[in-house]
Order: structure tokens, then C-alpha cells, then sequence
């Protein structure tokens, strides 16, 4: 009798995985501090975007970077991709709001 033959499976997208994680470090915080500027009592928190927002666009170019090396080595490997799609439209909407101020 002859055992089974394991199934293969394919590998996981461990940089999608790790670019999303980046890019939650930075999304949390500046989505908190959106939501609490709409507060009228909270106003002064506002001085916090002129802080994060370049640490958004840093961290956006990461995200993005990392998304894309996530891509290539999943199409070459045939493995999963859907974290590193995921992490590449998250880095994208990172750049938009200081895309969006630099350019007029």
C-alpha cells in the first residue's frame, strides 16, 4: 500500500504580509487623529497631521516598494498574491493625501 502524496501548497506572500503590517502602523494613527479633528472640542489636534503626514508619504514609498518586490517574487514563485495586492492599493492611498498637497 502506497501513502498518500502530500498536496503542494503554495508558498504565502510573507512581504505582502509584512508591507500591510507597515502600513498599518502608520494608517491607525492618522485615521485616529482624522476622526478626532472632527470633534469641535479636539481642534488642536490637528498640529499631529503636519507630523504624520510626511510619515505617511515615507511610509507609503516603503509599502509601496515592498508590495511590489512581494509581486515579482510571488509571479516568478506561482505562489499567493492577494497580500501583496492588498499592501500596493494601501501604500497607494498612503502617497494620495501628500500627493494631493504637493501637487497643485
Amino acid at each position: 500500500m502506497t501513502p498518500p502524496s502530500p498536496t503542494l501548497r503554495r508558498p504565502a506572500d510573507v512581504l505582502g504580509i509584512i508591507a500591510t503590517c507597515v502600513a498599518g502602523v502608520l494608517i491607525v494613527p492618522t485615521l485616529g487623529v482624522y476622526l478626532l479633528g472632527l470633534i469641535p472640542e479636539m481642534n488642536a489636534i490637528w498640529w499631529l497631521g503636519i507630523i504624520l503626514l510626511p510619515l505617511l508619504f515615507l511610509d507609503g514609498i516603503v509599502v509601496v516598494l515592498l508590495a511590489i518586490v512581494g509581486l515579482v517574487v510571488a509571479a516568478r514563485r506561482a505562489g499567493r498574491r492577494a497580500w501583496s495586492v492588498i499592501a500596493l492599493v494601501l501604500g497607494i492611498l498612503m502617497l494620495v493625501p501628500a500627493l494631493l498637497i504637493l501637487v497643485p
